[in-house]
């Protein structure tokens, strides 16, 4: 039996918790100890046990979330599962140039950080924010926000029907009995800033800097942007690729109709299964599996070497 062509896709920040790494498993590589050496505190406590008002720390939570996945990712490796495309929503790009072989352990960890820093020092504290925005086409919300074009930006095409929203906290209270009148509904999201939008001009400047004497290899795999949906393995593009990132939108719904068209079925490497809930309101046919665990990546591979194409 031929083995089902994957895609690996990698979250991003929001879907961290406390206690996500406690049935993880092993870690053959020592991922959590390399982190804590790099980044000079321990990571895996953090996770582990918390407080998660800091855990949820754009600075704290970002890192986390990549460690996790790259322990999942070392688990999936070790099974002889790899991937034919990658993607990530958001910082999830990161991991997903990671997976790729663009960046090493070492320099994802750091560039997670410069950039994890820069966007939580991108304007004052509790100005911005983000929101989800349900019920409403892309149209009908374009429409509402133009009288906040210069406050609100839609950051995050999640789904044919969620879409999020990003910019002042001021902007965003007040555009939400608008939408609601309109029959939407507005979910604040619990983040530090106005991520995906123009206020991460500074983020991206700052990203541009770093990565002036850190450039990106090439890609062993495919990396399918958030910025333009389409695959890109350049070094150089890619490079250029990540500042623009902080401040593009993420056009998640469009990721996932390419994906769906090249691979038979998606795993979301890492913690919680957000993208999975995402890739079935975008293409209900897709098999997409959530796998946050070395026993979740030994039951995968025994269910599909069973004959087992749709789990």
């Amino acid at each position: 039996m031929t083995s089902p062509s994957v895609a690996f896709i990698f979250p991003g920040q929001g879907s961290q918790k406390v206690g996500m790494n406690r049935d993880l498993g092993s870690d053959p590589k020592q991922r959590w100890e390399q982190a804590a050496s790099l980044l000079g505190y321990s990571i895996y406590d953090l996770v582990h046990d918390g407080p998660e008002s800091e855990l949820t720390l754009t600075s704290r939570a970002q890192p986390a979330i990549f460690v996790m996945s790259a322990v999942i990712l070392d688990h999936l490796y070790a099974q002889g599962i790899r991937p034919h495309y990658v993607a990530g929503h958001s910082l999830g790009e990161l991991t997903a140039y990671y997976a790729a072989g663009a960046l090493s352990f070492e320099s994802a960890l750091n560039l997670i950080q410069v950039r994890g820093e820069a966007m939580a020092n991108a304007n004052p504290p509790h100005t911005t924010g983000m929101a989800a925005v349900m019920g409403v086409s892309v149209e009908a919300l374009d429409t509402l926000l133009h009288p906040f074009a210069q406050q609100l930006a839609m950051a995050n095409f999640n789904t044919p029907s969620q879409i999020v929203i990003s910019g002042e906290k001021q902007a965003l209270e007040q555009v939400t009995p608008i939408i609601k009148e309109q029959g939407g509904k507005l979910i604040p999201l619990p983040v530090s800033g106005a991520f995906h939008s123009p206020y991460m001009l500074p983020a991206q400047q700052a990203l541009s800097d770093y990565l002036v004497n850190h450039p990106l290899g090439m890609a062993t795999v495919p990396i399918v942007l958030n910025r333009t949906a389409q695959p890109e393995e350049d070094g150089a593009k890619l490079t250029d690729n990540l500042p623009l990132q902080v401040v593009s939108s993420v056009r998640w719904v469009e990721t996932v109709a390419w994906l769906s068209t090249r691979v038979d079925r998606a795993i979301e490497v890492g913690p919680g299964s957000v993208l999975t809930g995402l890739c079935k309101k975008c293409q209900p046919t897709f098999p997409v599996t959530s796998i946050a665990s070395e026993q979740g990546v030994l039951d995968w591979q025994r269910l599909i070497s069973g004959g087992l194409q749709h789990v």
